[in-house]
């Protein structure tokens, strides 16, 4: 009997994300990145802009084309979106046309249901010695933490704030980056408190794109970073470092960041203010997260629907 093939898409604020594999036993057969900036002036307009909406409606292409090569038909694709789709007010015309034109049936997901499918992703052949961990991930436009029981496999509480990678650039381009970080830190303090931890487990294109950039790779080596750990003091050099860089000095020196580099200064500087507000000593980088998730579950459940 041939194996079951299934796909994720992981539509976010500031990439697309496509897992596609055989499901038992596990055998991926295409993982796939673009970044299109989808959440970029989001704040300011309320709407996704023009020309990230064509490349985010490209990638999905691409991505249903590739699983259709495998066998795979668009409508079988379990498609989530996240923060930046649950504001934007031209997304649910957006995504029927997305249906309409490509045949994926595209679902916004809750910042709860975000998290449970994240940690569904990164517990996936991951092995903890604590009984339970706190995972980050941030994302463009939102960042989730969660704690988990590693026994159990069980999300013991989670929240998402509503800042990102590309929310985070948006704020240094205005010149609002410490009025509107520290808003959000005052406004969620007794949250944020919960969730001090010594060692943070961290997944998303941030996190692995500063793994790369501590190891010096001009090329994105996904193995060299899933399951590395960091220090915090490894993140202030790199802030020290390339804190004030402009998109194209970030791609100069690291040519794997691509259309990363408008949007890895924002994701470096939130990521330094976070480790320091939760007392950080080191971060576990994981590639995996929500399409992992999505792909395990074989569908997203109702109650995480927005």
């Amino acid at each position: 009997m041939s194996p079951e093939i299934r796909a994720s898409i992981d539509i976010g604020s500031n990439s697309v994300l496509l897992l596609l594999a055989e499901f038992s036993p596990f055998r991926e057969l295409a993982k796939l990145s673009e970044v299109t900036g989808l959440g970029k002036g989001l704040d300011k307009t309320g709407v996704f802009a023009e020309v990230p909406l064509q490349d985010t409606f490209n990638a999905l292409k691409r991505y249903a084309d590739v699983c259709q090569q495998h066998g795979l038909a668009p409508d079988k694709i379990i498609a989530t979106a996240t923060e930046a789709s649950r504001v934007a007010k031209n997304a649910p015309a957006f995504y029927q046309r997305v249906r309409q034109e490509l045949g994926i049936n595209v679902q916004i997901i809750t910042g709860k249901g975000e998290a449970a499918l994240t940690t569904k992703g990164i517990l996936f052949n991951t092995h903890f010695s604590e009984a339970e961990v706190v995972v980050m991930d941030i994302g463009g436009a939102s960042t989730e933490f969660i704690r988990v029981d590693t026994q159990s496999y069980t999300i013991i509480e989670s929240v998402s704030l509503k800042v990102g990678a590309v929310r985070t650039t948006d704020w240094l381009r205005e010149g609002s980056f410490d009025s509107a970080l520290g808003k959000i830190f005052s406004d969620h303090s007794a949250e944020l408190d919960r969730y001090q931890t010594r060692l943070l487990q961290c997944v998303a294109g941030t996190l692995t794109s500063l793994g790369n950039m501590h190891l010096g790779n001009k090329d994105f080596v996904e193995n060299e970073v899933h399951g590395m750990t960091l220090k915090a003091s490894d993140i202030d050099v790199l802030y020290q470092r390339c804190g004030m860089w402009t998109p194209e000095q970030f791609v100069q020196e690291f040519p794997f960041l691509g259309k990363r580099s408008d949007a890895i200064r924002g994701g470096l500087m939130l990521t330094s203010h976070l480790l320091k507000r939760l007392k950080v000593e080191s971060v576990v980088i994981s590639t995996y997260g929500l399409r992992y998730g999505t792909f395990l579950e074989g569908k997203v459940p109702h109650e995480y629907l927005a």
